[in-house]
């Protein structure tokens, strides 16, 4: 299998520590992976076809940010689309794919949800260490090859609220305490899904604020199946 690793985006969210994590993850079970700062090759995807996997490392402007995120063309998703919809997975976390691209919402069609807040840092709070809270991760589809055997656990980073398809088979979940939004308290928000886009599979999972999240033993392995399923392998 063949995977393409596309990093770069805001500076923030440390692009090239995640790729090499990640390059890493997948090389140990048997992808073959390119690294690019750019999106520009997927301006052609003919060149792309016998890939696998791709998974964007990205992120997109947003307000109350002084640092420039990382924007799509519309070549550039018409490229993507072309190849998801073809057979080729797409597999990715947290914001670097839940919180990108904005200005393209076929993109976000595509994933299958959009993030939009991370309370108590709503609307937009500048310092992300305050934003970090204890939540649950309820594993809701156990018999789910991606999420088998993996128990229920708690994290502490930033708790995810999306804007999400109904169409997603939904994994895992977490719920709002209310403590920091009242008016969402009691709201079951989907943490990790899978979903179709024609011939082409789509798993994403919201945790993913600092690496050492995805180095949380059941992030990681639920991480590491999600991105086998992307690629058509088995579990």
């Amino acid at each position: 299998m063949k995977a393409a690793l596309f990093v770069g985006g805001w500076k923030g969210h440390a692009p090239t520590d995640f790729a090499v994590w990640y390059r890493g993850l997948l090389e140990e079970n048997g992808f073959t992976v390119d690294v690019h700062d750019t999106l520009e090759p997927l301006e052609t995807p003919e060149d792309l076809a016998e890939l696998s996997l791709i998974t964007p490392i990205w992120s997109s402007a947003r307000s109350g940010h002084r640092e420039e995120f990382g924007n799509m063309t519309k070549p550039q998703e018409d490229g993507l689309l072309k190849l998801i919809a073809n057979g080729c997975g797409i597999a990715g976390w947290h914001g670097h794919m839940g919180d990108a691209f904005r200005d393209r919402p076929t993109y976000h069609f595509l994933i299958g949800g959009q993030f939009v807040a991370h309370p108590p840092g709503w609307p937009d709070n500048l310092q992300p260490r305050e934003d970090y809270i204890d939540y649950d991760v309820t594993i809701c589809r156990p018999a789910d090859p991606i999420v088998q055997g993996i128990k229920s656990f708690r994290m502490r980073s930033e708790q995810y609220y999306m804007l999400v398809d109904p169409s997603n088979e939904v994994l895992a979940t977490t719920t709002f305490s209310g403590d920091h939004l009242w008016w969402i308290e009691g709201t079951v928000m989907p943490v990790a899904w899978k979903r179709r886009w024609n011939k082409g599979r789509v798993f994403y999972c919201s945790i993913g604020h600092e690496l050492d999240d995805l180095r949380v033993p059941q992030v990681t392995e639920i991480m590491r199946r999600g991105a086998i399923w992307a690629a058509g392998g088995e579990l």
